[in-house]
């Protein structure tokens, strides 16, 4: 039997930026008994919560309705400093920590930029100022074009699928593939250049990336749950669990004031801001997604809404197995849906999620 192209594509696409869908840490989610202030809703297993707040009932009904297919899974919803929804539905619980995939590229991205911040790296940085025998092909390639998925580099290398090598060999690997285009000419969403960029963060700090996670993302965000696990090549694009409360504080820091601040304002309007250029996309994550196949990427980040002058509305990172972490500028607004499916079916319930969303909550006064 003949396979369709598209199923093959996306297939593809999986492949470069995920891992094998893991199994939950302990055992597959069960149905939790409804506690204190639990609401039963039509269509679905009760919602573990307080009562719905005003204008998120159609959110609380579509989540109810659609997340039991998929075992469940939370909704976090944040405005300013105040959680204004937060939501458990099936076997979850609002603290579960999940795979994220490649929702893992902006937790990188925020590490290696505090390092840009400290000055101890640049966007400008080309990665043979710092890696050892870094190919004359490849001189071109920047740390801006890695965390911009423009370094030309192909999206994945066999060895982000092995967590027992290190994180010098894989990149030492990466360096010797051939390129898939010319540094600086096409955009190509994959894990490769950020394994690169890891490296380079390693080497620029003079430690390991464990050690970056924890002292500059970890700590200063007081996070617990959320980390990569113990390995000397954590997949820097893709290898990264977290829970929803915990991303939603790594979504803030594109927020203006935020505290701590890992970025500063330069570096947030950078990751919002196009830094595809105009560049013909090579490989999307949404190559196959309905209305979204010409969405541009910033640093870690898809620009999902756009204003007529260029400023992103609306980012969203988004891993293979639908855990989606977003940020509405308008709204000052950042949410979480925790999800274990497939993206492609997650993908019409996320959207309607955040449809509703910005149907119950007012645009931000300036």
């Amino acid at each position: 039997m003949r396979v369709p192209a598209t199923v093959l594509v996306l297939l593809a696409l999986a492949c470069a930026t995920a891992t094998e869908r893991p199994p939950p840490a302990s055992g597959e989610p069960q149905a939790a008994a409804p506690g204190p202030g639990a609401v039963a809703t039509d269509g679905g297993a009760p919602a573990i919560g307080p009562a719905t707040p005003a204008g998120f009932s159609e959110v609380d009904a579509l989540l109810a309705q659609s997340l039991p297919a998929w075992g469940g899974g939370v909704l976090h919803v944040e405005q300013g400093d105040a959680v204004i929804f937060e939501r458990a539905y099936g076997g979850y619980t609002v603290a579960d920590a999940v795979p994220i995939a490649s929702a893992t590229k902006l937790l990188s991205t925020l590490v290696i930029l505090s390092l840009v911040r400290d000055g101890r790296l640049a966007l400008e940085t080309p990665v043979r100022s710092l890696v050892p025998d870094w190919p004359k092909d490849k001189a071109a390639v920047t740390l801006r074009m890695l965390l911009a998925q423009t370094s030309g580099l192909p999206a994945r290398s066999p060895c982000l699928e092995t967590r027992s090598t290190t994180l010098t060999a894989c990149t030492q690997e990466i360096a010797r593939t051939p390129l898939r285009a010319p540094p600086g000419t096409a955009f190509i969403d994959g894990g490769a250049g950020f394994q690169v960029a890891g490296r380079m963060a390693e080497l620029a700090a003079g430690q390991p990336w464990a050690l970056l996670i924890q002292t500059r993302l970890m700590d200063p965000l007081g996070f617990r749950s959320t980390g990569f696990g113990r390995t000397d090549n954590p997949r820097i694009a893709g290898g990264a669990q977290a829970s929803a409360a915990e991303y939603a504080r790594a979504l803030r820091q594109l927020l203006p004031g935020p505290s701590p601040d890992l970025l500063g304002p330069e570096l947030r309007e950078a990751v919002l801001a196009d830094q595809t250029g105009g560049l013909p996309l090579a490989q999307s994550a949404y190559s196959l997604a309905p209305g979204r196949e010409s969405l541009r990427a910033g640093l870690g980040v898809y620009r999902d809404r756009a204003a007529p002058d260029g400023r992103a509305l609306e980012v969203v990172a988004q891993g293979v197995f639908g855990f989606t972490g977003w940020v509405d500028t308008e709204r000052r607004l950042v949410g979480v849906l925790v999800v274990r499916g497939k993206v492609s079916e997650v993908w019409p319930v996320e959207q309607r999620v955040r449809e509703l969303v910005r149907k119950a909550v007012p645009v931000a006064a300036r």
